[in-house]
C-alpha cells in the first residue's frame, strides 16, 4: 500500500490562503445557483483542480442496484468514456474511500494493490498521487471526490478544502438531481392526463352512434309492444339515457382537460337552463325561481348539463324521504343559484375535496352509490369557464349540503318576483308557498358526493 498521512501545511503565503478562501466561495455560490446535472459537475470538476492545484478530478457515484461506484464526470473524459466503468467498493482506492467514510492519500499508486488501473487505460491519464474524500449527505457518503497529480505535494489544507468542497457538491448534485427526476415526472404525468384525456374523447365519440340506435329503438318499443311489455322497453330508455348522460360527461371532460371547445357565449334564461335539471330524477324537486324571466351569459347545453349533475348528486345522496330543492335569485350583478339537500351530508375536510375527479369515498367494487365521480368536476369547471362560482356548504355528516352557484347577469334584467313550484318524473308542477329553507337529517350512504 501507498498510503500516507496527510502532512500539515508550513509557511504558505497569505494571498494563496486567501485565494483558495475565495474560490471556495464562489464555488458555494454557484453551486446553489446551477440546475442542470451537467454543469454543475463541470463546476465541481474545475474548482477542485483549481483550489487544489492538480491535473484532474473525478466524481463517482454510489449505483446500489450494482453496490459499485459510478463515475458521472472525470477531468480529460469529454467522450464519457468511463461512465461504462464500474468500480468496486473493494479493491479500489475509491471503495476504501467510500466504504470507510473518511479521506485517504496514495502517492506512487504503481507500487498500491488498490489502485484499479482501468480508468488510465480508458482516458490516458497516468495517476501518480491521489487525494479522495467521500461526498456526505446527512453524514453519509454518496460516493466520491478525488483530486489526481498536484503540482506540489497534497497536505490536509487541501483534504480539508477538498471535503469542504465535496459538501457542496453533494448538496447540490442531490438537489440538481432531485429537480430533474421531478421535471421527469411532471412530464410523465402530463402525458398520461393527456392519453386519459384522448381515450374519454374517443370513447365518448365512439359510444354516441350506438347509443343513439338503442335510444330510438328503445322509443320505437316502448310505443309498439304489448302492455305487458312497456315496463320493460321503458328501462331499456331509461338505461341508454344514462350512458348518454354518462358518455356526455366524458366528452365534457376531455374537452375541459384539453382546452377544448371554448365557450360559445349568448343570452340565456335562467329559467330555460335550470328547468331541464331535474328530468329523469324519480324524487319531486322542490323548484324556487324568479317569476320574471332573469338572464345570464353563457352556453345552454353546458350550463344544463352542470345544472343536471348538481341536481343528480342531490338526488343520488339523499335518502327516498329526504327533499330536495332548486332556489335562484338575482343578487347584485350575479345570479345566484342554491342546489339543497337534505341527505348525507359533507364532512368539512371534503368540501373541497368532492370537486376532485373521480373521488369517491368507499371503494369502486363495493361502493353504494352509482356514477363516474366526474359530476362535481364537470360543474364546477363548466362554471369557471362562464365566469362564475361553484361551492359546496353543509354542516357535517347527516346534516344536508347546499350548492352555491353564482353566474353573472346578462347586462339587463328585469326585477324579480318569487314562485315556487314542485316537479316529480311527471314533469307536472303545482304552485304553493315556499318553506323556510332548513336541513333535515336523513340516512343514507356514507361517501363523498360526487356523481
Amino acid at each position: 500500500m501507498t498510503e500516507t498521512h496527510l502532512p500539515p501545511r508550513l509557511g504558505e503565503p497569505a494571498e494563496d490562503a486567501v485565494r483558495r478562501l475565495r474560490a471556495l466561495l464562489d464555488i458555494n455560490v454557484a453551486l446553489g445557483a446551477i440546475g442542470d446535472v451537467r454543469r454543475l459537475l463541470d463546476a465541481i470538476l474545475r474548482t477542485t483542480t483549481d483550489v487544489l492545484r492538480c491535473e484532474a478530478a473525478s466524481i463517482l457515484l454510489f449505483e446500489p442496484r450494482e453496490n459499485v461506484l459510478r463515475f458521472v464526470a472525470a477531468t480529460g473524459d469529454p467522450e464519457g468514456a468511463l461512465k461504462a466503468i464500474r468500480v468496486p467498493l473493494r479493491d479500489s482506492l475509491a471503495g476504501t474511500i467510500y466504504r470507510e467514510n473518511r479521506p485517504l492519500l496514495a502517492v506512487d499508486l504503481d507500487l498500491d494493490d488498490r489502485h484499479f488501473a482501468e480508468p488510465s487505460a480508458a482516458t490516458g491519464l497516468v495517476p501518480h498521487t491521489l487525494l479522495g474524500v467521500p461526498m456526505r449527505i446527512d453524514g453519509q457518503p454518496i460516493g466520491v471526490l478525488e483530486a489526481i497529480n498536484p503540482r506540489e505535494a497534497f497536505d490536509a489544507v487541501d483534504a480539508e478544502m477538498l471535503l469542504i468542497v465535496s459538501s457542496q457538491a453533494a448538496v447540490a448534485l442531490q438537489r440538481a438531481r432531485q429537480a430533474e427526476a421531478l421535471e421527469r415526472t411532471q412530464r410523465r404525468l402530463a402525458d398520461l392526463d393527456r392519453v386519459k384525456s384522448d381515450f374519454m374523447a374517443v370513447a365518448s365519440h365512439e359510444l354516441r352512434t350506438p347509443l343513439a340506435v338503442l335510444c330510438g329503438f328503445g322509443e320505437i318499443l316502448r310505443e309498439e309492444v304489448p302492455p305487458e311489455l312497456v315496463e320493460h322497453a321503458q328501462e331499456l330508455v331509461t338505461a341508454a339515457r344514462g350512458m348518454e348522460s354518462i358518455v356526455e360527461t366524458l366528452e365534457e371532460m376531455s374537452q375541459l382537460d384539453a382546452g377544448r371547445t371554448p365557450i360559445v357565449s349568448e343570452p340565456l334564461s335562467l329559467h330555460d337552463v335550470i328547468e331541464t335539471a331535474w328530468l329523469g330524477i324519480e324524487r319531486p324537486v322542490t323548484v324556487a325561481l324568479p317569476e320574471q324571466p332573469v338572464h345570464v351569459v353563457g352556453e345552454r347545453r353546458r350550463l344544463s348539463l352542470a345544472f343536471r349533475h348538481l341536481v343528480e348528486n342531490a338526488d343520488r345522496f339523499t335518502p327516498p324521504d329526504g327533499e330536495v330543492r332548486i332556489e335562484a335569485e338575482a343578487d347584485g350583478t350575479e345570479a345566484h343559484i342554491r342546489v339543497k339537500d337534505t341527505g348525507c351530508g359533507i364532512e368539512p375536510q371534503d368540501l373541497e375535496r368532492i370537486f376532485e375527479a373521480f373521488t369517491q369515498a368507499e371503494a369502486p367494487l363495493r361502493r353504494t352509490t352509482e356514477g363516474l365521480g366526474m359530476g362535481l368536476t364537470v360543474a364546477r369547471s363548466v362554471v369557471l369557464r362562464h365566469q362564475g362560482r361553484l361551492w359546496a356548504e353543509s354542516a357535517g355528516r347527516g346534516r344536508g349540503a347546499t350548492f352555491h352557484v353564482r353566474l353573472p347577469l346578462a347586462a339587463e334584467r328585469r326585477p324579480l318576483a318569487v314562485r315556487s313550484g314542485r316537479s316529480g318524473s311527471s314533469g307536472k308542477r303545482g304552485f304553493f308557498p315556499l318553506e323556510a329553507s332548513g336541513g333535515v337529517a336523513g340516512s343514507s350512504p356514507q361517501g363523498l358526493r360526487q356523481p
